[in-house]
């Protein structure tokens, strides 16, 4: 079972860090079941860590950050919202997104 994390530790994480990676997810979604894979496939390849939570838990994120559907992805930079993704579509997609989120370019 994963650990779950309060709204107020995730919020604090997003605004402390300089990009904070946030998959959202629902138990029963098999969709959020395969991007959770392909997920940990690029974040082994890329070398980062992100944070999941069950958005069950979580109502206050939903409304704040607007989340339409699982999986999401929300990925901030300087604790604004940079990106959101839902259509994981396969690895390859995947890791062009965090080559471009994970640049030290600005």
């Amino acid at each position: 079972m994963k650990e779950e994390i309060s709204s107020l530790d995730i919020t604090s994480h997003i605004q402390s860090e300089d990009k904070f990676i946030l998959f959202c997810y629902a138990p029963m979604c098999m969709n959020c079941t395969v991007g959770e894979r392909m997920l940990n496939i690029v974040s082994e390849m890329k070398d980062f860590s992100y944070t999941s939570i069950d958005l069950n838990y979580h109502k206050d994120l939903i409304e704040s950050y607007e989340i339409r559907s699982t999986p999401a992805l929300l990925l901030f930079k300087s604790g604004e919202l940079a990106d959101e993704i839902y259509a994981f579509h396969d690895v390859t997609y995947l890791s062009e997104v965090f080559d471009e989120f994970l640049s030290t370019d600005e």
